[in-house]
């Protein structure tokens, strides 16, 4: 399936949740939709993980610069100076989390869906077959 323009994640959800359950035809519609949605997925948790080692390199480079540049008391005033940037990397590792979940999550569901179709189909052939 190629979509013609870009989508959001929360219209291609919007879109797969007007598929039907009951159709090989709309189900298998539905999983491309969720194919999209787990590509989209994979750039989020990506680009994710990267904002989060970006904020802990650059807490660690701030923690050394200020402990080198603390005759006394060096580890203390290096923690205040990070303080900030702890909270900031949790929040960043937070969203590394979330949207890897999502990811799993999403995968986990297609899958799901899979096993439903290939059911939806063996159901379909025995039905035809039950009529010759």
């Amino acid at each position: 399936m190629t979509l013609q323009r870009q989508y959001t994640i929360g219209e291609l959800y919007s879109m797969a949740d007007q598929c039907s359950h009951d159709y090989p035809v709309t189900l298998s519609q539905k999983i491309e939709y969720l194919t999209e949605i787990q590509i989209l997925l994979g750039r989020k948790a990506a680009d994710a993980v990267r904002d989060y080692k970006r904020k802990y390199a650059e807490r660690k480079r701030v923690y050394a610069e200020t402990y080198l540049s603390f005759t006394k008391d060096k580890a203390q005033n290096a923690e205040l100076a990070v303080a900030n940037l702890r909270l900031e990397e949790a929040e960043l590792e937070a969203d590394k989390v979330r949207w890897n979940n999502a990811f799993v999550s999403n995968g986990e569901l297609i899958n799901a869906l899979k096993y439903s179709l290939k059911v939806l189909l063996a159901e379909y052939s025995n039905t035809a077959n039950a009529t010759r």
